[in-house]
């Protein structure tokens, strides 16, 4: 019988991502995967692509995120893109075979 592989979102939302879900304040993943919940080079390719796109938000009058800023977003879109190509990289390096990558992050950057 073959072992069912888990999946590994990447997607956004403020405070989080793009491997869903993890730490907002560490960037360390929480996806329940071992060899990606404990890889260093992750937790902080994943912090600060997290950072980048929790700039994109503006807030309302008690703090809350509430507008999408499209003008910052398109100020940092290229090194999102480039944190982005750099996860997907760490996570096909470390893949064992028990897991696959569902991004949905990507598309979402490349559209802004």
């Amino acid at each position: 019988m073959m072992n069912q592989k888990e999946k590994v979102k990447l997607m956004f939302d403020y405070l989080q991502g793009p491997i869903w879900i993890s730490d907002f304040e560490t960037g360390e993943p929480l996806t329940g995967i071992n060899v990606i919940d404990e890889d260093k080079v992750l937790s902080e390719l994943n912090l600060k692509c997290s950072k980048l796109y929790s700039e994109c938000y503006n807030f309302d009058i008690n703090n809350q995120p509430c507008v999408f800023n499209k003008r910052i977003a398109k100020k940092n879109k290229k090194e999102i893109l480039e944190l982005l190509t750099k996860i997907k990289t760490r996570l096909e390096d470390i893949n064992d075979g028990s897991f696959y990558v569902e991004d949905l992050a990507t598309k979402e950057i490349e559209e802004m």
